[in-house]
C-alpha cells in the first residue's frame, strides 16, 4: 500500500468523523480517532499504514459506533480500508 494514496483516500473522510464526533461532543472518542488520524497521516511505509488500519478495524469492534453521521462516516471508512488493503493484496509483488 502506498501511504500518499491511503492518506488521499482516507484522510478526507476520517477529518470529516472527528468534526462529526466534535459536534456531537464526543470528546473520548474523537481523541481515539485523532490519535489513528495523526497515525495515517505520519505513516511512512505499509507496516506504518497496517497499524492506522488495525485500530480502526478494533475501534469498529471494541467500542460501540458512533451514533448517527458519525456511524455512516466511520462505515464508509472502514470500507474505504478494506478496498485499499484488498487492492495491495491484489498488485504483483516487484523485487
Amino acid at each position: 500500500m502506498n501511504p500518499v494514496v491511503v492518506r488521499n483516500e482516507i484522510d478526507p473522510l476520517l477529518s470529516a468523523l472527528i468534526r462529526q464526533l466534535t459536534a456531537e461532543g464526543r470528546a473520548t472518542e474523537r481523541a481515539i480517532y485523532g490519535r489513528i488520524h495523526d497515525s495515517l497521516r505520519n505513516a511512512k511505509n505499509p507496516c506504518e499504514l497496517a497499524r492506522s488500519f488495525s485500530d480502526l478495524s478494533i475501534m469498529s469492534q471494541v467500542r460501540p459506533g458512533p451514533a448517527g453521521d458519525a456511524q455512516l462516516l466511520l462505515a464508509r471508512i472502514l470500507e474505504k480500508a478494506a478496498e485499499l488493503a484488498l487492492a495491495a493484496d491484489e498488485s504483483p509483488t516487484v523485487h
